[in-house]
């Protein structure tokens, strides 16, 4: 499977210093179904496939391997937080930190999802505000462009 970044990419971009994870944890596949779900949808079809026929490097660098990077987290994330084995699941605990833990978990979650949009809102409007530098970039199928969630309201333009 070909993807326009790599699992160490995705390391590198997405998570800080001192967040060490094997890149073996993260799979081709997640890469591929964040590009479906949050990538394609900006940028279109043509436009990826020019990507990742290598040209488009300086957009890929810049704009597109930090949202995609970010969206494979936001979507692992969850199975980091907890670890399986022979045994199933197993959660780290100590006494009364119950609480205290999903209120980390939930609130690490929303940063990750917030950063995430970000980022596809910078890439959005990077294509738009140049469009004329990505022929085969369409601002009229930009999901970005389209439809937004603002402080929890769902804004259609």
């Amino acid at each position: 499977m070909k993807n326009v970044i790599t699992n160490e990419q995705v390391i590198s971009l997405a998570f800080g210093d001192g967040e060490y994870i094997s890149p073996e944890v993260i799979l081709d596949s997640d890469i591929a179904l964040a590009v479906d779900r949050h990538i394609i949808p900006v940028v279109g079809q043509e436009l990826y496939q020019e990507m990742l026929d290598g040209s488009q490097k300086a957009l890929l660098e810049d704009y597109v391997a930090p949202a995609l990077a970010m969206a494979v987290r936001t979507m692992i994330q969850p199975a980091l937080n907890v670890r399986t084995g022979q045994a199933g699941l197993s959660i780290s605990s100590s006494l009364r930190s119950d609480s205290s833990t999903k209120s980390a978990i939930g609130s690490l979650q929303r940063s990750l999802r917030n950063r995430r949009q970000a980022l596809l809102r910078r890439l959005s409007n990077y294509l738009k505000n140049n469009a004329s530098e990505f022929p085969s970039y369409d601002v009229g199928k930009d999901a970005m462009q389209k439809c937004s969630i603002d402080g929890g309201y769902v804004q259609m333009r």
